[in-house]
């Protein structure tokens, strides 16, 4: 009897409840008076947060005045972030061309090299270079010693070494020093008209 009891009282003080707040909506509709009107709700300008799932979550809302001026200048900081590594990207693009272009030169620096050892081989003829092949080496020294540094220098070097060291060996010490000298500017690194550096 007495859970009859209880159960009935419930029951008789959610009716009051009820037709008191029946009530007090129809005086709000009668006198025309409006409810107020919610705040409009502030979304977080398209940031999305994913758990570690990789599910969409839901944001937390803003609570102090910080995470307020944080939520309202994200975009505007993430436009300065763009923008400070667009120009870090145009730095480094212009020392990559720099670094190209002078790569580039250098390239041209060694073809040019190339060009110019080819030509100084190739300038001794191959019937001049038989010629003094197979003279005595005293009689090819006098006889290149008058030809001048480069066309002597071009003949020996397309002589055999043997042949090359007998004939510098009977010139003149000076005119040998500058026969060598040329023929290493020619063909090896280093020198005033060799290989660039």
């Amino acid at each position: 009897m007495t859970k009859q009891l209880f159960c009935a009282k419930k029951i008789a003080m959610l009716m009051i409840a009820a037709s008191a707040l029946g009530a007090s909506v129809g005086e709000v509709g009668a006198s025309g008076a409006q409810p107020p009107a919610a705040p409009p709700v502030t979304t977080s300008q398209g940031i999305r947060i994913l758990d570690e799932n990789g599910n969409v979550a839901t944001a937390p809302k803003p609570t102090t005045e910080v995470e307020k001026y944080c939520l309202n200048i994200a975009d505007k900081a993430q436009d300065a972030r763009y923008a400070l590594q667009q120009d870090k990207l145009k730095q480094l693009e212009g020392a990559v061309s720099k670094q190209i272009d002078a790569l580039e030169a250098k390239r041209k620096e060694y073809q040019d090299w190339l060009a110019e050892r080819k030509k100084f081989l190739d300038s001794a003829s191959t019937i001049v270079v038989d010629i003094y092949a197979k003279m005595k080496a005293d009689a090819a020294a006098a006889q290149l010693a008058q030809l001048g540094t480069d066309s002597a220098a071009a003949v020996i070097i397309r002589l055999k070494a043997r042949q090359a060291s007998d004939i510098l060996s009977q010139m003149q010490p000076e005119v040998a020093a500058a026969i060598t000298k040329r023929i290493v500017d020619k063909t090896s690194s280093g020198g005033e008209t060799g290989k660039p550096s």
